[in-house]
């Protein structure tokens, strides 16, 4: 089974939040207007945060389902990946909307990185830590004096230090899990939708903690753009969105659009496998319909915005005054709820 694992950057509100490249700063007054095609349509170009799989389905699905061309936008996906800074990419002009994670977005902002959150996919980010279920970890406080398989500047594990006092040991998590599967004493981070699937079908069965339950949690999957394109293009970033979240309504809430919507997945990237993708779609909808994203997918609030800004100052992650309001702006954002039901995969999907 090949899936790209989760070891990586800001999308997991944990690590990869080095200093952004300085090019972001000077390239920020390029050219950051859609163009309109000779016949009205205005070209849109998204970076996601990662590799396209289940992750970035919603997108997908509005691509699928012409949503994108209803509102006259000439959608372009460009997929991700661990060289990939969209938020640099976005900056600079050569795109319009990025997906990201509000730390990155806050990190930015900080470095004199003009982008903006416009909608936050993931209210509950679904990042955090697996143990074997026959560990006897049964909560965090159990994992104390373990060894946690985390990235380098994990921040969920830096705030589990710090704000919730917890001591433990740290190994570098180089992308891999064959070193948790073959030690049950290791905490490994993860993703409920990723990690813990790849350990079920190596056939360990594992518990899912993740850093919300603490406390600490950020919005993930969070759709951003420059200042400057949103001021420029208004209309065009409040037509993505209302597309876009019609997208993700559809890609959860119908198998059908779902069942479409994964084989493009696996088309635009082939190392994805059905299996895998019908796991995470089933399981990452706990993390988008919850909350305030019951009533209004994407939605953001300047409450979560200012106990991030918090919880990153002091955690050391950001160093100067951050003005909280300053990082999101939902007033484009449309009021398209969850499914008020969500359907099973289908049967034998996983």
């Amino acid at each position: 089974m090949s899936l790209f694992p989760r070891g990586r950057r800001s999308r997991s509100a944990l690590a990869g939040l080095a200093v952004l490249p300085v090019l972001a700063l000077t390239a920020c007054g390029g050219s950051s207007s859609s163009s309109d095609a000779a016949d009205g349509t205005t070209d849109v170009k998204v970076v996601l945060g990662w590799y396209a799989n289940s992750e970035s389905g919603g997108f997908f699905a509005a691509e699928e389902e012409g949503l994108y061309a209803d509102k006259n936008l000439g959608v372009t996906i460009q997929q991700g990946g661990p060289t990939v800074s969209g938020t640099t990419i976005v900056a600079s002009g050569q795109a319009e909307m990025g997906i990201g994670d509000a730390a990155s977005v806050a990190l930015a902002q900080e470095q004199g990185i003009p982008i903006v959150a416009v909608a936050a996919v993931y209210q509950d980010n679904p990042v955090g830590v697996l143990v074997h279920k026959d560990s006897g970890m049964k909560s965090f406080a159990d994992m104390e004096n373990h060894t946690w398989v985390v990235q380098t500047g994990n921040t969920g594990a830096e705030y589990m230090q710090k704000d919730q006092g917890l001591t433990f040991k740290t190994q570098a998590y180089q992308g891999s899990i064959a070193n948790f599967l073959a030690d049950k004493d290791l905490v490994q981070q993860g993703w409920p939708t990723n990690e813990q699937y790849v350990a079920l079908k190596a056939g360990v069965e594992t518990d899912f903690f993740s850093y919300a339950e603490a406390g600490y949690n950020p919005y993930n999957d969070v759709v951003f753009t420059s200042e400057k394109y949103l001021k420029e293009n208004p209309q065009a970033v409040k037509d993505f969105l209302a597309a876009s979240m019609q997208g993700w309504a559809d890609y959860m809430g119908d198998v059908e659009v779902a069942t479409a919507t994964n084989e493009q997945l696996m088309k635009v990237n082939p190392e994805q496998t059905s299996d895998a993708l019908w796991y995470a779609w089933d399981k990452q909808r706990d993390f988008i319909a919850t909350g305030d994203g019951e009533a209004q997918i994407g939605a953001m609030s300047s409450e979560r915005w200012s106990t991030l800004v918090s919880q990153l100052t002091d955690l050391g992650v950001l160093t100067k005054e951050i003005e909280p309001a300053a990082l999101f702006d939902n007033s484009h954002l449309p009021t398209v709820p969850s499914p008020a039901e969500m359907p099973d995969a289908p049967a034998d999907s996983y």
